[in-house]
């Protein structure tokens, strides 16, 4: 079966966590092993959407890994902890930042910045994950990257006097930025210790809370939960239908003309999202088959 769900995660249970469950109760529900992969992590610790693929429909996820998604984060100030976040070991104390001064750094991590990932992350290096290294004490290092923050702006915050013990903020940005990096960041520029306590997804690849629905209520109807493939296709790229004739070619490995703008494209015949094609120059070729 090709698909995919959206999924409202809840707290303590890791990506691939989710991802066994949805695929032993489509499995189990349709009588044969089903393919199932997350379409991006959400640590043990964070909630909320997780887009679920099942099948081919898998072969989406570089698509979906540059899609905007939003958070609502809350920072916690005046401790620094080893996973920099609420599960870990307390390793360092500060005094409190002023909260004006809070909010006068915040525009300076907007747009286009550099960030190092958390050595607590899944972040592949020489073949093994981030999180392992150092959970086993290993010393290594993470390259800074480049990552794209749209907006960050605050929901709420718990001062005492002019000082912020914490701030919950709503961030919308591109892939592959970790907002606990963003919060260490922050209150690096502030000079205090600080650590991420709260974080929930509220929206991946064009699909927010309300979209979601609970792992327990998916266990229970899984079928019913499974979303034509289609649907997430379109929130990617455009999708053009082809006939007969042009099928058959693409099916074959063969290029076809197409007067088509250069760019990448779904492609639907007889009423089924089949290919991924690339267009350039007018000349269209399949990259990826989404049939069964």
């Amino acid at each position: 079966m090709n698909g995919f769900a959206v999924i409202n995660k809840g707290l303590g249970l890791s990506s691939s966590d989710v991802v066994i469950k949805c695929r032993n109760a489509l499995s189990h529900a349709i009588n044969e092993k089903t393919k199932c992969g997350h379409m991006g992590t959400l640590d043990p610790m964070a909630e909320g959407v997780l887009i679920v693929a099942f099948g081919n429909a898998t072969r989406l996820f570089d698509y979906l890994l540059a899609k905007e998604k939003q958070y609502e984060a809350t920072f916690t100030f005046g401790e620094a902890r080893d996973t920099v976040d609420r599960a870990g070991k307390v390793i360092a104390t500060s005094e409190l930042p002023k909260y004006q001064r809070i909010l006068e750094i915040l525009p300076n991590f907007e747009g286009e910045i550099s960030q190092v990932p958390p050595k607590y992350s899944a972040v592949n290096v020489n073949g093994q994950r981030a999180y392992d290294m150092a959970r086993a004490g290993k010393d290594f290092k993470l390259e800074a990257k480049k990552v794209i923050i749209n907006s960050i702006s605050v929901l709420d915050k718990t001062l005492i006097d002019d000082f912020c013990q914490d701030v919950k903020v709503s961030v919308t940005c591109g892939g592959g930025t970790y907002i606990r990096s963003l919060c260490t960041d922050i209150a690096g520029e502030a000079g205090v210790c600080g650590y991420m306590s709260q974080l929930t997804r509220t929206m991946c690849g064009g699909y927010s809370l309300k979209d979601a629905v609970m792992l327990s209520d998916f266990i229970k109807n899984p079928v019913e939960n499974v979303r034509n493939v289609k649907e997430l296709l379109l929130q990617v790229m455009p999708v053009i239908e082809l006939d007969e004739k042009s099928y058959v070619k693409l099916r074959n490995g063969r290029c076809i003309d197409y007067d088509l703008e250069d760019g990448t494209y779904g492609v639907e015949y007889n009423s089924t999202v089949c290919f991924i094609i690339n267009v350039k120059r007018k000349k269209a070729k399949s990259v990826c088959y989404l049939q069964d």
